[in-house]
C-alpha cells in the first residue's frame, strides 16, 4: 500500500479546563504513533506553547507561529 493510499485519520484532544493533562496525552499519542511509523502532525494551539516546548522549540525564537496564521 503506498502512502497515497492510506486513510487519514484526525485526532483532535482539547478541554477549556487547565491542568487536565491535554498536552502531556498530545505528546505522548504523537510519540508512539510516530514510533509506529505513523505520519504525525503535532500541531500546538495553547499560548503557554507546552508542547512546542516538549518538542525542543523556543517560541520567542520561531520567525512565525499558529498566532500568525489565526
Amino acid at each position: 500500500m503506498s502512502t497515497s493510499d492510506k486513510q487519514c485519520r484526525i485526532i483532535a484532544l482539547f478541554n477549556q479546563a487547565g491542568g487536565v493533562a491535554k498536552s502531556t496525552l498530545t505528546q505522548n499519542l504523537g510519540y508512539h504513533l510516530a514510533k509506529r511509523e505513523h505520519r504525525v502532525l503535532l500541531i500546538d494551539l495553547d499560548p503557554q506553547a507546552s508542547l512546542t516546548k516538549f518538542m525542543g522549540l523556543v517560541p520567542s525564537q520561531l520567525q512565525k507561529t499558529v498566532a500568525d496564521a489565526i
